[in-house]
């Protein structure tokens, strides 16, 4: 009996290295430092700019940072103001129904453009609203 359960832990052993070789060495395995948190609305820089020039553009950082630089024709919805802001672009943003918008802030790693897309989707049904990954100021020039 002992000297079956020595033989079951070296082929599980064995196995587990082979596994993990292959997991490791394999042309086809998946790249592990890809972050898992990319959702089905992240849209690239490219993908946003092709969208054309009927997007509505959402700036979700803070209002220092918008009047810094922003991407031209763009609207100023952040966390901070959500309210206020809301009622002061009500109007561009029910021309903005069926239209695609882009939400972005300042790059990939910034979370406050995926709360605002959620909320634009949400609270005011707007489809599809995407979060821009990857940084604005490398936007082509806009029409």
């Amino acid at each position: 009996m002992k000297r079956l359960a020595i033989q079951t832990l070296w082929l599980l052993a064995l196995s587990t290295g082979l596994a993990a070789a292959t997991a490791w060495l394999h042309p086809r395995a998946p790249a592990w430092y890809l972050s898992a948190t990319q959702d089905r609305w992240d849209i690239t820089v490219d993908q946003a700019a092709a969208l054309g020039p009927d997007v509505l553009w959402v700036d979700a950082r803070p209002q220092a940072d918008y009047e810094a630089g922003h991407v031209a024709g763009s609207i100023l919805l952040n966390q901070e103001d959500w309210g206020n802001q809301l009622f002061d672009h009500q109007d561009r943003l029910q021309a903005a129904i069926g239209r695609p918008v882009v939400v972005y802030c300042d790059g990939s790693g910034c979370e406050r453009s995926h709360d605002i897309a959620g909320r634009l989707r949400e609270l005011l049904g707007l489809d599809p609203v995407h979060v821009l990954r990857g940084d604005w100021r490398q936007l082509p020039a806009l029409p």
